[in-house]
């Protein structure tokens, strides 16, 4: 039998990219809406997979587990009709791990440790729309989570002082904020794909009788570590931790965008 294989990809700007995106970096295939709100899809905003991606993502052999990995609540996640296989997901950043669509108990029993240790979201959800009402630098807030808190902000209004007491702030709450494009995050200490990750790695093994051999891909921050811990790993060019982190150990794409999802997706498919 083939060593099993476990894919842990971010969706947004690694996978998925909105039109706007694609205007900001390049890289334009022929591509399909994914996401839908409402009942609708967004021609702009909302997430599009390129046939060329979702092609290779088809064809990954049984012995290739796919989980994606995001930032997104678990309502956000919902938004997506992939047109793929995904027995695996994470989302609020590590907080939910759902198997075939249902959350794993084991991994709830962990959060709710972190949880309960940390401030309430609502607690945190005021400090990221700062000290006044409104803040100047607020655009709007993300939708209403037990553990994930994100707000629009207008990075050109964001004084260099507010970012750094904000995370200050949320740290003596137990959570940890981050900045991720115009994107304000934070999510209790101890979250993070990378743990997740770990998780559904040891419960592959489990299955499997054998440790998978584990490949990733991400865009940001929020998934260095996630790919750091894998056998080989992703990164979009043109993305934050292409900017960031030019690491030898990441294989950074030779185009953005939709391209560099079908180069992540097609090495995927040579490495099973």
């Amino acid at each position: 039998m083939s060593r099993p294989v476990l894919i842990t990809t971010d969706l947004d700007r690694t996978l998925l990219f909105s039109r706007r995106a694609i205007d900001q970096l390049g890289g334009a295939l022929p591509a399909e809406p994914v996401e839908t709100l409402a009942g609708a899809t967004s021609p702009r905003t909302g997430g599009e997979l390129a046939h060329a991606a979702r092609d290779c993502l088809r064809a990954l052999p049984q012995h290739a587990r796919l989980c994606v990995a995001t930032s997104r609540s678990v309502s956000r996640l919902a938004r997506l009709r992939l047109p793929f296989p995904v027995p695996y997901a994470i989302a609020s950043n590590g907080g939910v791990v759902l198997i075939d669509g249902v959350p794993d108990t084991g991994w709830e029993a962990r959060v709710k440790r972190l949880l309960a240790a940390a401030a309430s979201a609502d607690v945190v959800r005021g400090v990221l729309a700062g000290s006044s009402r409104p803040a100047p630098w607020l655009v709007r807030m993300g939708d209403s989570d037990d553990m994930c808190c994100m707000a629009i902000v207008d990075l050109a209004l964001l004084g260099h002082e507010e970012y750094p007491a904000i995370a200050d702030r949320c740290r003596e709450l137990g959570w940890e904020a981050s900045l991720v494009g115009r994107k304000l995050y934070a999510f209790p200490a101890g979250f993070g794909k990378e743990h997740a990750a770990a998780y559904l790695a040891e419960r592959v093994a489990a299955l499997a009788g054998a440790a998978p051999h584990r490949l990733a891909a991400g865009d940001t921050e929020h998934d260095r570590l996630m790919l750091a811990d894998a056998d080989l790993a992703w990164v979009p060019a043109g993305s934050e931790l292409a900017v960031a982190w030019p690491d030898p150990f990441f294989v950074i794409t030779d185009q953005p965008g939709h391209a560099a999802a079908a180069q992540i997706t097609s090495e995927w498919l040579r490495y099973c």
